[in-house]
Parts: structure tokens; C-alpha cells; sequence
């Protein structure tokens, strides 16, 4: 994506050839005139923040913007430009990768928690191609390397600036369309789980669409709280053929005979390509995922089966850190890294969020079985777009549940959304701390289920607990209301 090394070498100040570059700056912004006005329109230029700490290079990376008409802050220090983000409205950033306060990547995730949907570009001497397509998967828009090819730098600015400009325009009809129906259609293939109003869930729309043809294995890296059932919902509705089939296992019931039947299951129905959906392997004991491993290396009982199997895994958290901290094994290491792709956390795609709250409202006024669908104040449902949503998809949908419960008009005003989150605000920290005691639980248990070789009946008897409730502790809260296909997920709702 716009990723490319350049040929031209640091020019003087006078050089005067980004002339011919103009064609590359079409966009403007006209900016806001009195109604009665009847004089020339005027356009505003697009703002661009660059950073880097190299004097020479940050002069001429100006030189370059400037010269094709861009307003130009140009930083040194990574601080002081974050700050100036904080401060004023840009359209696009530039940012050296390898700088000595902090990364380009760090910088980058600091700037995206302010405002998500400005694009990045990255500029940097030297980076390994493994480098590369991580920055890109973590939303970069571009990266040049040294020297710069200033045409093509210039072109995918452009192509950055367009792209977000026409998403912005398009947010700004996000009511409509926001009743369940596929908010995808834009994209041109069908996407349901995230509106992709925003640059980074359209980002990732298109990236798994390029990918449904994955061969074997794909992995989905988010964080806590995101809703993979749905996402890899999509992802067989970009199939029309009825030979496709997904199953979903979960900690809570998943092993080979189980999953097994499921694919036979699947090869009864026609399925001539059955995809295995791992929902939350971390929460896996280490007999489930050495089946899961068996599964995906197509192994031991599932070497047999006459149907193509591929298998996606849901994770939360970086592959590497998972790795080192023990929490995956080197079998599993390896495969999971065959695709990664990063799902985007609610706080990077604010203006989706609104209309995903919509949509929830939709599903929880079927499941209740409400005369009438309550439509949510359009100023209530811009506070959506303010929260950082740590928990994802999981807190967003446990306050649009609360908002119904406690609201049951046919509209959902400002003051009652409010209040709302107000109540999840003051809830977090005790659901953090939850949180992080049932993963010290979880953890404490898979390391006796090692120690007894995955012996419920022992476990029970070491924690003086019923075999239940052991098995409780290891279940998979649920990740969506839909249902589809085939699971192991009991107790759907």
C-alpha cells in the first residue's frame, strides 16, 4: 500500500522541480463562506504534520509539501508534535520511523488515540520488509524508505487525503442505513460486522476481502472485547457458493470428537470446504489446543477427512509477547504467523461506533420482541463516538443493552446515553479488576490441568471444586447473537 524505496536524491531548497507535482494536490477544502456572499470561492490548504528529528531531512520533506501546496508544521521532536496534534486539526501526518524519544509506530499510536482517522505516512533510511508489512497491518498508509521517490510521495498523499475526506463525507449521512442492514455495501461485497465509515474498519474490510481465499490458515489479533463470530461471519458471506462452511468452537466444549462430528456434519450438508473458526484460544487448555494444532496442521484424526479444512484463529494480543510470555507454544507460534491480520479496536473507528449502536438496538428490539425499534437522538448518538471503549464490542453492546432496558420509548434521548455510560465509566475498574482475577484463576488452572494432563476429575479433587465449576471458569463468554452454521457455543441467545 503506497509502499515503495525512491530514486531521488536530497535536492537544495532552489531545486524548484515539485512544480510539475501540483497535479497531485487537486483536493481543497472550501472554506466556510456567509450565504450571501457572492465573491470567488476560496480553498483552504490541506495541513500536514511532519516529524522527523533529522534537520536536513525535515527541511526537505517541507520543501517537498510546501512547494506542492500543503500547510506544513514540521517538528523535530516527537512530544512537541503530539501536542501540536492535540492543539490543531491536520489532514495527514509524515513521520519518521526510527527517531531516539520513541518509535514512528509509538508516535503513531499516541496521534491515532486523538483522532483515528487521520492517515500516516512513514519515511525511514532502512526497514526489513517483515517491518514493513507489520507498520501497514497497523494502519499505516504508506512507507517510503530513503531516498524518496517525491512523485509517488507526493500521489499517495493525495490518494490519503481523498480517501479520508470521502469516508468524513460519507459519515455524515451514518443515520442512514443503520438498521441492521449491511452498512458494506459502499465496498462493493457485503460487510456487516463494522459500518466502515472510518479509514481504519474500511482498512480491514478490504484487507480480509483480498484474503477469503486464504489457503490454510489465518489469524485475527485484536484486543479484549471484539467481536470475532461476526467478523468471520463476514467473511463466509463473501462466498456465494453453498459448498462453503464455517464452524465455530469455543473453550468452553471444544475437543476432537466434538469437532470431528461438526465436520462431518458439514460434509453431509454439501460443504466441499469446511473453515474451523477458533473463538478465544487463549482461553484453551493445552489438551484443546494441541487439538487445535492437530486441526490446523490437518493431523492425527483429521489427516483422513475428505474435505478441504482451513482454520482461523481469534486472539487477543501481539503474537510475539504471547510467546515469549509462554502463553502459546512454538507449534502454534508458527501458525498463527502464517496470516495476521489486526483488528481495528472501537476507539480507532469512532465514527462507526454510532451506527453500530443503532444496529445493536435493532438486535436487541427483536430479541424482546418491542412493537417499535427505538431510534437513538442524533446528538446521543454522536456521545458514541466519544468513549474509548476498552472493552470493544463486548462494553459497547452491555451499554446499548442497559440503555434499553432502562429506556423502553420509541426514542433514546441525549441525557439517557449519558447516563448510561456515566454507569460504565464508574463499573470499569471493578471490571478490570474482575478481569484480571478469573485470568489469574484461568492461568492458575491450565497450570494444574498440565500437571494432571488435563484430568478434570483430578483438577477438581487439587481445588477441593466440582468438575462444573472448573469447566466454568474455562468458558467462553459469547461474542455475538448470531448464529450461523455450525458451533459449539451453547446456551445461543
Amino acid at each position: 500500500m503506497g509502499g515503495c524505496s525512491g530514486t531521488a536524491h536530497r535536492l537544495p531548497r532552489s531545486a524548484g522541480l515539485l512544480n510539475v507535482s501540483r497535479k497531485f494536490t487537486k483536493q481543497r477544502i472550501p472554506q466556510k463562506r456567509n450565504n450571501q456572499s457572492t465573491g470567488p470561492i476560496h480553498f483552504m490548504p490541506h495541513r500536514v504534520l511532519i516529524l522527523d528529528d533529522d534537520a536536513d531531512f525535515n527541511s526537505l520533506l517541507t520543501d517537498i509539501f510546501e512547494q506542492a501546496d500543503y500547510n506544513v508544521t514540521s517538528l523535530m521532536d516527537p512530544i512537541e508534535a503530539i501536542e501540536a496534534f492535540r492543539d490543531r486539526e491536520y489532514d495527514l501526518i509524515v513521520t519518521d520511523h526510527k527517531m531516539p524519544e520513541m518509535t514512528g509506530a509509538e508516535f503513531m499510536k499516541a496521534v491515532k488515540k486523538v483522532r483515528p482517522e487521520v492517515p500516516v505516512i512513514m519515511v525511514s533510511g532502512y526497514l526489513e520488509n517483515d517491518t514493513i508489512r507489520e507498520l501497514i497491518s497497523e494502519g499505516v498508509g504508506g512507507v517510503f524508505l530513503k531516498p524518496l521517490n517525491i512523485f509517488s510521495l507526493l500521489k499517495r498523499t493525495a490518494e490519503l487525503i481523498e480517501e479520508t475526506q470521502k469516508l468524513q463525507d460519507s459519515s455524515a449521512s451514518d443515520g442512514e442505513g443503520a438498521d441492521g442492514e449491511d452498512a458494506g455495501k459502499h465496498l462493493g461485497f457485503s460487510f456487516r460486522s463494522y459500518p466502515c465509515k472510518s479509514g481504519a474498519s474500511a482498512s480491514f474490510a478490504e484487507r480480509l476481502y483480498s484474503l477469503r481465499n486464504f489457503i490454510s490458515m489465518l489469524s485475527l489479533i485484536g484486543e479484549p472485547g471484539m467481536h470475532y463470530r461476526s467478523i468471520c461471519e463476514d467473511i463466509l458471506n463473501f462466498y456465494e457458493s453453498d459448498a462453503e462452511h464455517f464452524i465455530y468452537l469455543s473453550p468452553g466444549t471444544f475437543d476432537e470428537a466434538q469437532a470431528l462430528s461438526l465436520i462431518e456434519a458439514a460434509q453431509k450438508e454439501g460443504a466441499e470446504r469446511v473453515t474451523c473458526v477458533l473463538l478465544d484460544l487463549l482461553s484453551m487448555n493445552e489438551a484443546q489446543r494441541v487439538i487445535a494444532t492437530k486441526l490446523a496442521k490437518h493431523e492425527g484424526a483429521f489427516e483422513a477427512l475428505a474435505v478441504v479444512l482451513r482454520t482461523i484463529f481469534c486472539v487477543s494480543g501481539d503474537l510475539d509477547s504471547l510467546f515469549d510470555e509462554g502463553l502459546i507454544d512454538e507449534n502454534l507460534y508458527i501458525l498463527m504467523g502464517t496470516t495476521e491480520v489486526r483488528v481495528p479496536p472501537l476507539r480507532e473507528c469512532s465514527v462507526d461506533v454510532g451506527i453500530m449502536a443503532q444496529q445493536l438496538v435493532v438486535e436487541i428490539a427483536r430479541e424482546k420482541s418491542l412493537a417499535a425499534v427505538p431510534r437513538f437522538e442524533r446528538s446521543a448518538r454522536d456521545l458514541f463516538r466519544q468513549q474509548t471503549w476498552g472493552r470493544n464490542y463486548e462494553e459497547l453492546r452491555a451499554t446499548v443493552r442497559k440503555i434499553i432496558d432502562d429506556n423502553p420509548g420509541d426514542m433514546i434521548t441525549h441525557a439517557a446515553v449519558k447516563s448510561a455510560l456515566q454507569v460504565s465509566e464508574l463499573a470499569s475498574p471493578r471490571d478490570r479488576l474482575e478481569s484480571h482475577l478469573l485470568g489469574q484463576q484461568v492461568d492458575y488452572l491450565r497450570a494444574v490441568s498440565i500437571l494432571f494432563n488435563g484430568d478434570r476429575s483430578k483438577i477438581a479433587g487439587f481445588f477441593g471444586a466440582d468438575e462444573s465449576a472448573i469447566e466454568a471458569k474455562l468458558k467462553c463468554p459469547q461474542d455475538s447473537i448470531f448464529s450461523r452454521e455450525y458451533t459449539l457455543w451453547p446456551d445461543e441467545y
